[in-house]
């Protein structure tokens, strides 16, 4: 049976690249200049190939040979990019357009594009601007804060992450023309949910529709550990697809109107990182079904992660980003190990849970315990919540009869919820908190499954579980 897996090359190619670029990545971030980066990629590609490849296959020293050549060219290519420092002066005057505007605190933040690249600039919230307005923005500019500490917050990896080079101090700011396209109806949807829904209805259909947290939802999510439902990923994606599948003909008429739904939801929701990895994901496995050569979902995630760091190589410091990409290549790899639906349910669950829960520990400080139980319920269940919550809110849209008792009955049944998620966090009140132990089961589990989603034979994955983590804890 072993023989019959014929390695990484063959099962998993582009999480072959997806790794070597991290790696290097990682090592430029720790003071590697982009030529030494690119070289550890190349290790790390070769090391996960040779270790990993039972019986190579025809033409599998050729297409080695290209996977090697685009980990180092990319890897190349994206270090410079990071360690390009932009030429900005001291004091701006320019035009731009606010593509961000979200509470941070008592304040609001902008990301503002302009003719220097993205800037941050942090208002007063009676005068911050709506997202989509054009505005002329003087001021000066200044570095964000660097963190000595791994585990506290780093405001330049977070902007950067974000696509942002400086921030603004304004000494003016002022519009000069309003929202248009889709951010209009960003605005107008955010305003209309506010107004017309009760509150847990218009907390989740902000989260749902616009990628908008509620500051009190959020607490009891987070308190919960199933604040990921909160964020609009691969879930959302996934429930919008199979909807729109059970009402859309069949043929090649249906993946274009399905893409094109998608893209909308997910430019809707302010393009967040968990859906446009999901949305990638869900184009690459539907351009193979259009082309007749479908994907595997393990390989289109990975996919997903390239084509985001060749968008913005800064996304690898985003967190969002990192527990999106774990989660998602653990959950393919554990429905490839369990066949079977339940079981693979379960399985999956509490594998996204301890591969992600060494992220969260560090960057929150704790993982309640509860949400490996909870999760196990609340995701099925919120697959018919979310739609549900969705459905509810139409008639307070259109202003329809007995929309007020449609939305109550609806309300009704969040607060349900929101009662037995609160009971079990009182019943199970306990944290995990970032150890070293921790950090190590993490990625032995996550280098486990990815080792067997990458074809790695039965006889060879204990060394690749044993080398690879080894080298993460080296470079960490």
């Amino acid at each position: 049976m072993g023989n019959t897996r014929n390695g990484p090359i063959s099962y998993a190619p582009a999480f072959v690249v997806l790794l070597g670029i991290s790696f290097s990545l990682y090592a430029s971030y720790s003071g590697f200049s982009p030529l030494a980066s690119a070289v550890i990629s190349v290790l790390i590609v070769s090391s996960w190939v040779f270790i990993g490849t039972f019986v190579p296959t025809d033409g599998w020293l050729t297409t080695f040979m290209l996977v090697l050549l685009m980990t180092f060219g990319t890897s190349i290519w994206l270090n410079n990019r990071i360690n390009f420092e932009p030429s900005v002066p001291s004091t701006i005057e320019t035009e731009g357009k606010v593509v961000l505007n979200r509470r941070w605190g008592k304040l609001r933040v902008l990301l503002i594009s302009t003719g220097y690249g993205k800037m941050v600039v942090y208002s007063h919230p009676s005068v911050a601007p709506d997202e989509g307005s054009k505005v002329m923005l003087r001021g000066a500019t200044f570095d964000f804060k660097r963190s000595d500490r791994k585990s506290s917050f780093d405001e330049y990896l977070y902007w950067m992450s974000k696509g942002a080079v400086k921030k603004v101090i304004p000494l003016e700011l002022h519009v000069t023309a309003p929202p248009t396209g889709i951010y209009r109806w960003r605005n107008f949807l955010e305003r209309k949910i506010t107004e017309d829904l009760p509150e847990l209805m218009s907390g989740y259909m902000l989260a749902l529709t616009l990628g908008i947290r509620d500051k009190e939802l959020s607490k009891k999510h987070r308190d919960a550990g199933t604040i990921h439902l909160l964020a609009v990923s691969g879930f959302h994606v996934g429930i919008l697809a199979a909807m729109a599948g059970l009402f859309l003909k069949r043929g090649k008429i249906r993946i274009v109107l399905i893409s094109l739904l998608v893209w909308t939801y997910v430019s809707l929701a302010g393009f967040p990182s968990g859906g446009v990895r999901a949305a990638i994901m869900l184009q690459v496995y539907l351009l193979g079904l259009f082309l007749g050569k479908p994907s595997s979902p393990f390989n289109s995630v990975s996919v997903a992660g390239i084509i985001m760091l060749l968008f913005n190589p800064w996304v690898f410091h985003d967190i969002g980003w990192r527990l999106s990409m774990l989660a998602a290549l653990s959950l393919c790899a554990s429905a490839g190990i369990f066949k079977d639906n339940k079981t693979g349910a379960l399985a999956g669950s509490a594998t996204v849970w301890f591969v992600t829960s060494s992220l969260i520990a560090s960057a929150f400080g704790k993982v309640p315990i509860v949400g490996l139980i909870i999760n196990i319920v609340a995701i099925p269940l919120f697959a018919l919540i979310f739609p549900l919550v969705f459905l509810c809110s139409l008639p307070a849209f259109m202003g329809l009869p007995f929309s007020l008792e449609i939305a109550n009955l609806c309300e009704y049944f969040l607060e349900s919820w929101d009662i037995l998620s609160g009971k079990l966090v009182e019943i199970m009140p306990w944290n995990v908190t970032p150890t070293f132990p921790l950090f190590v089961f993490s990625i032995l589990l996550f280098f486990a499954g990815a080792s067997y989603a990458s074809g790695m034979s039965f006889r060879r994955i204990p060394v690749a579980i044993f080398m690879f983590p080894l080298l993460v804890l080296l470079l960490a």
